[in-house]
C-alpha cells in the first residue's frame, strides 16, 4: 500500500511540472489589507482573493511576492499621529526555488497569522486583573516573524514561518522576595500550494501560537492559552472567464489560569467556516466574492457551583463580495460589499445543574465599502476611501471637513 502511494505521489508532481501554474498565481505583485477590505473584506478577510495579504496566514505565497516590499500605513481614525495597524514586510529571492522574509508587527496589526498579538495581550489582561497579581505584565509588542517559501517544482511550493515576541517587568530588592512578570508568545506557521493543472490548484495552511503571561513573587500566577487554526482554498478555472472557488477554514483556542495552587479552564473558542464563490476576469474589470456559511461556540466548563455553559453564534448567509476596475494604467478603483445574518444563542446559569437558554438574531452590516489603487512603476499605494466623500459631493472642496481615506497600504516590487 506505502509503494502505490508513493508512486501516485510522485506521478502526481511529475505531471504537474506539465502544466503552467493555476489561478492561485496573483496576476500583479501588489495589493494588501487596504485593498481586500475595500473589496468587501472586513478584517481582511476575504478568501475569494488573492493577495499578498495571503502571506499572514500561508508563508507559501511568498514564493509569488520574490523581491518585495510590503506594509499598511495604517488607518487614522483610531490612531491620528501614527496610524493605526502599521507594519512592514519584506520577501527577497535567495535562489530561484528560495524566497526568505520577514514581517515586524504592531500590536494593532490588523488580520490573521502569527504575526498577531491580541491573543496573548488578552492573557495580559486577565493576570493583571488577577488580585493576587503583586506586579503588572507589560501588553506585548514589535512581534517578529521569519517565514520562507521553497519550490520543491513549478507545481508545489511549501511555506514556513516562525514569529517571537516577548516583555519583562521584574523588581529585584536589596533583601526580601523578587517580585517578576513576563509575557511570551511564539507562533508557528506552514503552508502548502499545489498546483494539478493550469486550471486547478489548492492551498492549504497551520498555523499554532503559544502565548503565556505570569507574575512570580512570594505565590505564582500564570496566564496561558494555545490557538491552532488551519484553512483550505481550491481555485478551479471554468472557463470564459469564471474560476470557482470552495473554501473551509477552522479555529481553536484554549488556556488555564493557575492561581494560588489552583488550576482553572478559560473560556474555549471554536470557529468553523465553509463557502462558496466565483472569480470573474474580462478586460479591465475583476470580480471576486461568495457566499458562507460560519459556525462560533464559546464553553465554560462546569464548576462546583454551574453546569457547562455554551455560547454559539450560527452565521448564514455571509456575504464578501468585491470588484475592481482598472480607470487607468495607474489608477484601479474598487467597491465591496459584506453583510452577514446570525443566529446567536446563549446559555445562562439557574442553578448549579440548569440553565437558561436565549436565541436571538443578530445582524452584520458592515455594508459598501469603496477603495482606490494608485501604480506607479514598481510602487503600489492601496487605499480605502470614505464614502461619506460621496455623500458630501462638492463640500468636500471647500469645508474640508471628510477623511478622503482610512486605511492605506503601500508595495514596491524590486
Amino acid at each position: 500500500m506505502k509503494k502505490i502511494f508513493t508512486l501516485l505521489l510522485i506521478t502526481g508532481l511529475f505531471s504537474c511540472s506539465l502544466y503552467s501554474q493555476s489561478g492561485l498565481v496573483p496576476k500583479e505583485r501588489s495589493g494588501g489589507f487596504a485593498r481586500v477590505y475595500s473589496m468587501g473584506g472586513d478584517g481582511g478577510v476575504n478568501y475569494f482573493i488573492v493577495d499578498p495579504i495571503n502571506m499572514r496566514y500561508n508563508p507559501a505565497f511568498a514564493k509569488y511576492y520574490t523581491n518585495f516590499l510590503w506594509g499598511d500605513i495604517g488607518a487614522t481614525t483610531l490612531a491620528p499621529n501614527d496610524g493605526d495597524g502599521q507594519f512592514a514586510g519584506f520577501n527577497f529571492s535567495l535562489t530561484k526555488d528560495l524566497t526568505v522574509g520577514a514581517i515586524l508587527a504592531r500590536n494593532d496589526y490588523k488580520g490573521l497569522g502569527i504575526s498577531g498579538l491580541r491573543m496573548t495581550n488578552n492573557l495580559v489582561t486577565i493576570l493583571n486583573g488577577i488580585g493576587s497579581t503583586t506586579r503588572n505584565a507589560v501588553n506585548l509588542d514589535n512581534n517578529f516573524e521569519l517565514l520562507g517559501a521553497y519550490s520543491i517544482s513549478d507545481a508545489t511550493v511549501l511555506g514556513l514561518g516562525v514569529s517571537f515576541a516577548s516583555s519583562q517587568n521584574d523588581r529585584t530588592p536589596a533583601s526580601g522576595t523578587a517580585d517578576k512578570s513576563s509575557a511570551s508568545q511564539i507562533g508557528f506557521d506552514l503552508g502548502l500550494i499545489q498546483h494539478f493543472s493550469k486550471d486547478n490548484g489548492i492551498e492549504l495552511s497551520f498555523d499554532m501560537i503559544m502565548g503565556s503571561a505570569k507574575n512570580e513573587a512570594a505565590a505564582l500566577n500564570k496566564v496561558s492559552a494555545t490557538s491552532l487554526g488551519m484553512s483550505a482554498r481550491y481555485f478551479h478555472n471554468i472557463g470564459k472567464g469564471f474560476s470557482f472557488v470552495p473554501i473551509a477554514n477552522f479555529y481553536t483556542l484554549s488556556g488555564t489560569v493557575e492561581s494560588g495552587g489552583v488550576s482553572t479552564d478559560l473560556t474555549s473558542y471554536s470557529i468553523l467556516g465553509v463557502g462558496a464563490g466565483l472569480n470573474y476576469t474580462t478586460g479591465d474589470l475583476f470580480l471576486a466574492g461568495g457566499i458562507s456559511v460560519i459556525s462560533e461556540s464559546w464553553t465554560d466548563k462546569a464548576t462546583t457551583t454551574t453546569t457547562e455553559l455554551t455560547k454559539n453564534n450560527f452565521w448564514f448567509p455571509v456575504w464578501n463580495l468585491g470588484a475592481e476596475f482598472k480607470l487607468t494604467d495607474w489608477m484601479t478603483a474598487r467597491m465591496g460589499y459584506q453583510v452577514g445574518t446570525a443566529k446567536d444563542k446563549q446559555e445562562t446559569a439557574a442553578t448549579a445543574t440548569t440553565k437558561n437558554e436565549v436565541v436571538q438574531t443578530s445582524f452584520d452590516r458592515n455594508g459598501v465599502t469603496l477603495g482606490l489603487g494608485f501604480k506607479f512603476a514598481k510602487f503600489a499605494l492601496d487605499a480605502t476611501v470614505n464614502d461619506e466623500v460621496l455623500r458630501q459631493g462638492s463640500k468636500n472642496l471647500s469645508t474640508g471637513g471628510v477623511n478622503t481615506s482610512c486605511h492605506t497600504s503601500a508595495s514596491y516590487a524590486f
